[in-house]
């Protein structure tokens, strides 16, 4: 089904999506530069306002870590030109939001894998009989025989209790074997797994989470999108 094309108003970016290319843009709102442009694909035009809405919290959450706690505006925490090439990783997180939201866990594994230089990331639903309760079992794995395995109850927990056991346990083992690119590999491995946690959690609002006492504004929403065709 081929979704219509819609600007996005988030805050400090805007998001300009081109159905008929499936093109997908991100402007500094400011300054209406274009900051990133890339083809969404065939997975990500199913639902691209949804792709959309894991973008706008990723720099919402990046924004908040940059400017420890004080803003929500990721344009307002770097420079333009730093910006640009703080959203290739903004990209990649949101998409592996947007994957495990969508219980692709092969796509998340696979991406997530290789980038991070991991033998695997294994994620499993698993239902009752009944059907009333589910709960999941996350695996991950370096290609030096150590790993780690947590169990929750939603996805958000998942990606946090895998940073905690990362942090905790997995890079203290590839230390200990005298592996640091290995370890630093798996330390930026958890700061990924952990932004996922709160990216993927519904209840966590990035605004809520401003220290600063000036900011008096309230967004109901992250985004405000209009459609243009």
């Amino acid at each position: 089904m081929l979704h219509g094309s819609f600007r996005a108003t988030g805050r400090g970016l805007c998001y300009d999506y081109d159905s008929n290319e499936a093109l997908l843009s991100i402007l500094n709102s400011a300054t209406g530069r274009t900051l990133a442009t890339f083809n969404l694909d065939h997975f990500l035009t199913k639902k691209p306002k949804d792709y959309v809405g894991f973008l706008e919290k990723a720099s919402q959450v990046n924004a908040l870590m940059l400017s420890n706690n004080s803003t929500i505006n990721l344009a307002d925490t770097v420079s333009e030109s730093h910006l640009m090439s703080l959203l290739e990783s903004v990209v990649g997180i949101s998409r592996n939001a947007y994957d495990l939201n969508a219980l692709d866990f092969c796509r998340f594994s696979r991406i997530f894998s290789k980038e991070y230089n991991l033998k695997s990331v294994k994620i499993k639903k698993f239902v009752s009989r009944n059907k009333e309760n589910e709960f999941y079992i996350a695996r991950l794995h370096t290609h030096h025989g150590n790993g780690v395995c947590v169990r929750g109850c939603t996805l958000t927990g998942i990606m946090a209790g895998l940073s905690d056991r990362t942090i905790r346990d997995l890079i203290t083992m590839e230390f200990g074997h005298r592996f640091e690119s290995s370890a630093h590999d798996l330390l930026n491995a958890s700061t990924r797994l952990s932004s996922l946690s709160y990216i993927l959690d519904q209840n966590f609002i990035p605004e809520h989470k401003i220290t600063n006492e000036s900011s008096n504004m309230t967004i109901k929403n992250p985004l405000t999108q209009k459609n243009t065709q």
